[in-house]
């Protein structure tokens, strides 16, 4: 993040404000949505110790559906009261205007956020907890920093920069979806 903020920082003190502006609307959202992570591994551990594996799937699901909902509501309203929001922050319209493409950009790229965290959540419940760690670190930490260093040099946009945060999410929850194919906890913890 120190890497993509310095590639912000490079784009003037408007787009900074923007980013800025945005970030403190995206903590919110993002800590909502963390809370269902933080519950599936909660959820999906005691369950495990209690040997309801059954209950363990059904905890990720639950999961995920209650976190896409939270999800839709969220983009939903920052669609229709994104501007207003950052106007709070900074009234300058164009600081406004690019706060707003983050905030598109990267709500849109929550989905994602949401598949794998919950997946993770549910991997660590099952005390899995190294592999979405490492898969993590490769999906946001590589995939981004190789972004930042290869293709916005070539186009140096703001939204080159926010378009990395879909496709290192998306990478993520790909990656992480794989590991719980492999893993299968739900299955291969069975008595």
């Amino acid at each position: 993040n120190i890497v993509i903020q310095s590639a912000i920082n490079s784009l003037g003190t408007i787009v900074m404000a923007a980013s800025s502006a945005a970030l403190n609307i995206e903590i919110i959202v993002y800590d909502i949505m963390n809370s269902f992570s933080q519950a599936c591994t909660t959820f999906t551990g005691q369950n495990y110790g209690a040997g309801d594996l059954k209950r363990c799937k059904k905890s990720l699901y639950l999961c995920i559906i209650e976190a896409a909902v939270a999800c839709a509501v969220s983009i939903m309203l920052i669609l229709f009261f994104g501007k207003s929001l950052l106007a709070l922050f900074n009234s300058d319209p164009r600081v406004v205007e690019i706060g707003y493409t983050r905030l598109l950009i990267i709500f849109s790229a929550y989905t994602f956020s949401m598949l794998y965290e919950n997946m993770s959540g549910y991997l660590r419940g099952f005390g899995l907890s190294l592999v979405p760690a490492i898969l993590t670190v490769f999906g946001v930490c590589v995939v981004r920093l190789v972004w930042i260093y290869t293709v916005f040099p070539a186009h140096r946009t703001f939204t080159t920069i926010m378009l990395v945060y879909p496709l290192s999410l998306a990478t993520t929850a790909v990656l992480i979806f794989i590991a719980l194919m492999v893993y299968r906890p739900s299955k291969r913890y069975q008595k």
